[in-house]
């Protein structure tokens, strides 16, 4: 989602942030919408990316990274020792791009690097091919992942290259078609702030939709504490996976736990969704 933002962001980087830590920075960048530079990425997928050892090893890189100047977890609060935290339990890491000039490419090697304000201490990952099994531990942050998190939005302001584009009609429509059909919607407010920062991005809306709706299949004789709610199911980009083909090439939602229910219909009047993006009540299953 972010491949611009991680063009300029390995330029402005500059010489002195290397290893692993550069690595985990322009991870997060590709990673991060173009427009509010955030990211919701796992550090265990952090860690799968960049080839380290494991999540604690991300963090470390995390902290080098903040010391160098680079700062990209995004702060919850304080603890009672005045700490700031990033992660507790049940609130996982996320991460914001900071701000940064753009730049020109790096001078060649030798020559002093271009100045940016930032990136004055030298990488503890410079000669090594991976922090993973021979970095210090750092005291690390209370954080685990945890099925929600406080903020789709987390109240960082950040800057973006280009106007924010308004959701037209059929896409505030296709919301609603949406929040309907999956199977565990959840906290409305942040699975809209994720679904339309997935289709301003360029996903097709009716992607979402029909991945909704494959997921749901899937997950159909499941019990319900493992079914992920949209929120979650968002920010993992559940519309990007594979999914099993509907059988006969007939949908085939069998509900959870057994109970009978009624398959989800459209109204005439596609209004409903415009206003507010309200929505009708999902249809009762039969004997509740």
């Amino acid at each position: 989602m972010g491949y611009h933002l991680r063009r300029q962001l390995r330029e402005a980087l500059g010489p002195n942030i290397t290893g692993l830590q550069r690595a985990v920075a322009l991870e997060i960048a590709d990673d991060a919408n173009e427009d509010t530079r955030r990211s919701w990425v796992a550090l265990e997928d952090l860690a799968r990316w960049t080839g380290a050892k494991d999540a604690v090893v991300v963090r470390n890189a995390l902290k080098r990274l903040a010391v160098a100047g680079w700062e990209f977890r995004v702060p919850i609060g304080k603890g009672k020792d005045g700490r700031t935290l990033y992660a507790v339990p049940g609130t996982r890491m996320t991460f914001v791009v900071p701000p940064f000039k753009e730049v020109a490419p790096a001078p060649p090697k030798g020559e002093p690097p271009l100045p940016q304000g930032v990136a004055t201490a030298h990488s503890e990952g410079a000669t090594a091919h991976s922090e993973g099994a021979t970095a210090t531990p750092f005291s690390s942050d209370p954080s685990a992942p945890q099925e929600e998190e406080t903020s789709a939005q987390g109240g960082v302001a950040a800057t973006s290259s280009a106007a924010r584009r308004e959701l037209t009609a059929d896409e505030k429509k296709e919301f609603g078609n949406f929040w309907a059909l999956y199977p565990k919607s959840k906290d409305y407010d942040k699975t809209l702030a994720l679904w339309s920062a997935a289709a301003l991005s360029g996903v097709d809306p009716k992607k979402i939709t029909a991945a909704a709706v494959a997921y749901a299949r899937e997950k159909a004789a499941e019990e319900w504490r493992y079914i992920k709610s949209s929120v979650n199911w968002l920010k993992a980009r559940g519309y990007d996976d594979k999914y099993a083909p509907e059988p006969n090439g007939k949908p085939n939602l069998r509900p959870i736990n057994g109970k009978r229910h009624q398959h989800y219909q459209l109204p005439e009047d596609h209004s409903v969704y415009e206003n507010g993006f309200q929505t009708h009540a999902r249809p009762q299953a039969s004997g509740e």
